[in-house]
């Protein structure tokens, strides 16, 4: 069975192995080896992922590699090819052309199949070519800290950035595949980490990433469908069906073929994460 696509994605440096073990409260583990581990320790994080991958993983994870125009992306791909098990997902950082997807799948491509490919959207460069980049990936997740900087306005805003969300999700739907939510970064604040999953979840994101286990939780709740939105999900499809699928009314909702596409991918979600 394929499993689902993810909720949530808790990022830890490829320097702290012990980490590794909170990813039990997550969809996915991302092991972090560009910007968690600082640029004199990246051989160090390299033999770190290198001896994790020999031992048994159970869980589901995830590689961040520096950007191909370094050379340390170079590197960390050598490493994953290297590898006999490898993680779930490639994680690509700071990826301005859909050419440097095609390099990693390459690299990486084996006849008992490759890692998906996903790609963080972090500059205006990737922003400009973000439908052809879009179509070679597997997923896009938003890298909001440095597309801010890029723009120089404040880091965690949301109207400042809200165009990048809007164009990040378009572009995911029209290649077909799931786009993710920057980390939120105020660590204390459950309130907002709340409010910005459910606006986020509102904008057609599918999960958001995570810099904190104690964030999981609340991401995982958010973005599960509810018993009350199945149950509503599935009242639509059987009010349309009674009705021929004409245009019919629920209660106080009059609903037509957008309404029930809409509550079949509710439906599909819901059942995919087991609800």
């Amino acid at each position: 069975m394929t499993n689902p696509v993810p909720r949530s994605l808790l990022y830890c440096s490829a320097l702290h192995p012990e980490q590794y073990a909170k990813s039990a409260l997550t969809d996915v583990m991302v092991i972090d080896l560009e910007d968690g581990v600082p640029h004199a320790q990246k051989s160090q994080a390299r033999a770190c992922v290198e001896q994790f991958y020999r031992s048994h993983v159970p869980q589901r994870t995830a590689l961040r590699i520096n950007p191909l125009r370094d050379n340390e992306g170079l590197l960390d791909l050598l490493l994953v090819q290297s590898l006999e098990q490898r993680p779930e997902f490639i994680v690509m950082a700071m990826t301005e052309a859909a050419a440097e997807v095609d390099v990693v799948r390459a690299n990486l491509c084996r006849d008992a199949g490759s890692p998906k490919v996903l790609v963080t959207v972090e500059t205006p460069a990737c922003m400009r070519d973000i439908y052809e980049i879009a179509a070679k990936a597997d997923g896009l997740i938003f890298g909001s800290a440095d597309y801010a900087a890029s723009l120089g306005v404040p880091i965690g805003g949301w109207s400042n950035i809200l165009h990048a969300r809007g164009n990040i999700v378009a572009a995911a739907s029209a290649a077909g595949i799931p786009a993710f939510d920057t980390a939120y970064f105020h660590l204390d604040d459950e309130n907002g980490l709340m409010k910005e999953c459910q606006e986020t979840l509102e904008l057609g994101f599918s999960g958001k990433t995570a810099i904190h286990p104690r964030q999981i939780t609340t991401i995982n709740a958010v973005f599960t469908p509810s018993v009350a939105e199945y149950k509503q999900a599935l009242a639509v499809v059987q009010a349309a069906q009674h009705s021929g699928d004409k245009i019919t009314r629920l209660k106080n909702l009059m609903i037509g073929p957008p309404f029930v596409k809409q509550a079949r991918k509710l439906i599909q979600r819901a059942q995919e994460l087991g609800r």
